[in-house]
């Protein structure tokens, strides 16, 4: 794929680097230029013009991107975009200081503390071969290949060259016929609305939120829905491989699972139920959407009855742990494979709203 990961390519150019954005983002990407020697090269810290205020950031005063071209003048340095977003005026920005600069968006997991490098690459080559035959038509293999190039290199030329419409999803799962909608991770309603709209054959739907104030938007979400005649049940939970109550971080994520040897801190946590997709009282699942922050994997093995009972469509999203790019495939089909694989990535930087459908 590629002779060089992202990583590695900064440590042969030894060139400054300026990184934009000082969220949770940049401290991961800190965290791994530090771990491969190369946190001395950051030599500026930009925001956009509308988050640049009087503050530091790791030592730095934050900048403007004109600022950081000032400080840095004369030298060729690499930029480095630590936070994600879909919103067009903002890749409008990233494009336009790419046509001035080198920029790369560095792949780091959303959730775990697993790179997605050369090396994790290399090890895991036989499981990532192994997904591309089962994937079902040309869009999806070009965005599987895109997609592994882009994590190694964290060149947005290879997210361009794998994005999709996002209405393009609704070809693929056309097949939904009646049965329940179990939306996991349902964040304030947002997708239970679109898929019950877009889908009327579903008329009951359960969505699990763990995080206190999104589950309340849920909440009203729901009962506007009821009012047009849905049956809406709304759950605040984690979503697992078995039941019962794990801690959670108050501080960090919607409802971070508080885990050893992630990237989250183990202070600050609250305790909260956790449910299976085969604990849900749903009668027969038509579409289940995943997307739970790094818990897809297990939530899947949760679903184990469901899924060898009813067969539903499923829509899972695999970019919050390095290795779902490949090791939810294989926990699907390794439970029923009859099914039909499909990829998709709608516009978005770093690379998160990736995932597979089941068919």
């Amino acid at each position: 794929m590629t002779e060089h990961d992202l990583w590695e390519y900064l440590a042969k150019e030894r060139r400054p680097i300026a990184l934009y954005g000082t969220g949770d983002g940049a401290d991961k990407i800190i965290a791994v230029l530090d771990r491969y020697g190369l946190k001395d090269l950051v030599g500026s810290v930009f925001a956009s013009d509308g988050f640049v205020r009087d503050r530091m950031f790791h030592g730095f005063k934050v900048t403007s991107f004109d600022g950081c071209c000032k400080a840095l003048e004369g030298q060729d340095f690499i930029v480095l975009v630590c936070f994600g977003s879909s919103r067009p005026e903002v890749l409008a920005r990233v494009d336009e200081i790419a046509s001035e600069r080198e920029l790369y968006v560095p792949d780091v997991p959303v959730y775990g503390n697993v790179l997605f490098n050369r090396e994790f690459y290399e090890e895991n080559i036989a499981a990532i071969e192994e997904v591309y035959p089962h994937l079902s038509d040309e869009i999806s293999r070009n965005c599987y290949i895109s997609y592994i190039n882009y994590k190694l290199t964290g060149n947005i030329k290879y997210l361009a060259q794998c994005e999709s419409d996002p209405d393009d999803e609704y070809t693929l799962i056309n097949t939904i016929s009646g049965g329940c909608f179990i939306d996991l991770g349902a964040y304030c309603g947002d997708t239970l609305k679109r898929y019950l709209y877009k889908f009327p054959c579903m008329k009951t739907a359960i969505a699990a939120e763990p995080e206190p104030h999104s589950f309340k938007k849920l909440k009203a979400c729901a009962e506007v829905l009821e009012s047009e005649g849905f049956n809406i049940t709304c759950i605040n939970a984690l979503v697992g491989r078995r039941t019962g109550t794990e801690q959670v971080s108050t501080a960090r994520g919607r409802g971070t699972r508080a885990l050893p040897n992630s990237n989250v801190e183990l202070k600050n946590t609250r305790p909260i139920d956790v449910v299976t997709v085969d604990s849900l009282d749903c009668g027969k699942a038509g579409f289940i959407k995943f997307d739970i922050e790094g818990s897809e994997a297990e939530a899947i093995e949760g679903a184990r009855e469901t899924i060898l009972r009813d067969r539903p469509v499923m829509k899972i999203a695999c970019y919050h742990r390095s290795e779902d790019v490949f090791a939810l495939v294989k926990k699907v089909l390794e439970i029923r494979n009859d099914y039909k694989v499909y990829m998709r990535h709608t516009r978005c930087i770093p690379g998160w709203d990736t995932d597979f459908y089941f068919v």
